[in-house]
Formats: C-alpha cells, sequence, structure tokens
C-alpha cells in the first residue's frame, strides 16, 4: 500500500501490529465519517478487516471513562451485543475491534416500526445482563454538576432549556431513583446501529450501571420519535402499556436533551 499520509501510515502500523503482520500487508485505510469525540478508520490486510479508533476528546471534561468502557466491551462482547476487542490501550487513548459486516443504519430504518420493536428487544436484552460491579455508575445528578462548573470556569453560558438547573437537577435525582440500575449504552443513536440480520451497538463510550429510562430516551430522542413512536418503543419493552411508564420516559427525554446540550457546550469550549 502507497500511505498518502502521515496519519494514515500510523494508524496503518497500528493495524499492523494489531494483527502481527508487516505493515506492508495492510492493503487499505479508510477514515470512517462521524463520531465527534474519536477518529475512527476501517482498516483492510492480512484477510482481515478492523476498525481502529483513536481518541480525540477531553476525556475528563466529557465524562468519559476509558477503564470502565474496556470492563464494558468484554461483557456486551460475551452477550453477542458488540464488537470483538482485538486491541485496547486506553493510555494510549486506542482501541481496535473486529469490523461487524452489517448495514449501519440511518435515521429513516429507525424509524420503522418493526426497527423500533427490534430496538426495545435489544435495550432489553442489554438490560437484562448480569451486572457488573467494576463498571461506571452514571451518576446523572454529578454529571450535570460537572458539566456546569466546567462552563463556569470557562465563563460559558448554560444553552437554553425548558428546566432551570435545580429543576433539572430535581429530575435527575428522580430519574436515578426510579428502579434498579442496569447496564445501559446511553447513546443509542442510529449510526452505533449494525443490522446483521440481528442488531449489534457499538460506540459504548458513555455506557455504565444507569437508568433504563435515559437509555430509552436516547433512542426517542435520538431520532426524534413522536408520541406514537415513543409509545410503540415502551409497549415493545415492557409488553404492556402503562401511563406511568409514559410519564418516566417524558421526564427522561427531556433530561437527555439537556445533558446533549450540556454536553456539546463542553465539547465546543
Amino acid at each position: 500500500m502507497q500511505f498518502e499520509s502521515e496519519a494514515i501510515f500510523r494508524i496503518a502500523t497500528l493495524a499492523a501490529e494489531t494483527l502481527g503482520v508487516g505493515v506492508a500487508s495492510i492493503e487499505r485505510a479508510e477514515r470512517i465519517k462521524g463520531g465527534l469525540t474519536n477518529e475512527s478508520w476501517l482498516v483492510t490486510g492480512a484477510g482481515e478487516r478492523i476498525v481502529v479508533r483513536v481518541s480525540t476528546a477531553d476525556e475528563a471534561a466529557l465524562q468519559i471513562d476509558r477503564a470502565s468502557e474496556g470492563r464494558v466491551l468484554a461483557a456486551v462482547q460475551r452477550a453477542g451485543l458488540g464488537p470483538e476487542v482485538l486491541r485496547w490501550h486506553p493510555e494510549g487513548r486506542l482501541l481496535v475491534t473486529r469490523f461487524i459486516p452489517g448495514m449501519v443504519w440511518t435515521h429513516e430504518d429507525a424509524l420503522a416500526p418493526d426497527n423500533i420493536r427490534r430496538l426495545a428487544g435489544l435495550l432489553r436484552k442489554l438490560h437484562s445482563l448480569d451486572l457488573c460491579d467494576d463498571v461506571a455508575v452514571v451518576d446523572l445528578p454529578a454529571i450535570l454538576d460537572h458539566y456546569w462548573a466546567t462552563l463556569m470556569e470557562r465563563g460559558q453560558p448554560d444553552p437554553p432549556s425548558r428546566w432551570t438547573r435545580p429543576e433539572m437537577h430535581a429530575a435527575a435525582v428522580e430519574l436515578s431513583g426510579l428502579g434498579p440500575h442496569c447496564l445501559c449504552h446511553n447513546d443509542a443513536h442510529h449510526l452505533n446501529v449494525i443490522d446483521t440480520g440481528r442488531l449489534w451497538l457499538i460506540d459504548w463510550e458513555y455506557a455504565g450501571l444507569g437508568s433504563p429510562w435515559f437509555d430509552l430516551a436516547s433512542v426517542a430522542c435520538n431520532h426524534d420519535y413522536d408520541e406514537d413512536q415513543r409509545r410503540q418503543l415502551l409497549r415493545h419493552y415492557l409488553d404492556t402499556e402503562s401511563g406511568e411508564a409514559t410519564r418516566h420516559l417524558e421526564v427522561a427525554c427531556w433530561l437527555f436533551d439537556d445533558i446533549r446540550k450540556l454536553w456539546l457546550a463542553v465539547r465546543a469550549g
């Protein structure tokens, strides 16, 4: 392979080291679009296709726990929900996984009624996994406090919200107290869904032990679900309909939207 840039050569070298081959065995390295906190590359060589991800984020400011992410990746790999990890080096901000040869969903895919059912089933399976004591707890009130403190230190204003800070904090406390915590992805965006006939999730950097309602809200908010689509999601997830569940999801969606705005403000700063 003729390397077009120093960056591509660096990625090819990391891939070759992972596969245990010479860099000359690497045939192609192409940047994968998307991703706000990482550079990801699809690399082909030595009869393999792998994904090389290098973190480019301010991980402390954005509340990314790479050590916990590694333990989550091991758990979801065993459960058949996430990709096979070939190399994990959090100190070097590096993750290499085997490529999943499926279709990456579009926004429209996530709106199809049958796919809402499949997403609900995927989250239900994830949320039923045995808890891992060494995985980070997704503490929603603490995340809010951290993001607000970061914005204050930088002199950045809060993004617009329907709530005041105390109201937002109270909603986070309420949501965190609803039912037992479970393993959650927390960013079930269509670009993180791979369809091979069954569904896989990638990009687990915000996963942890947290509220299933917040995880369901990530699906609803990332895809702008209307009231009927949210009811479908809940019905397939719970196997029943419940006014109380509808209220929990509504609060979770408001909170998810506000935390996403805060995250974007912190990242922009």
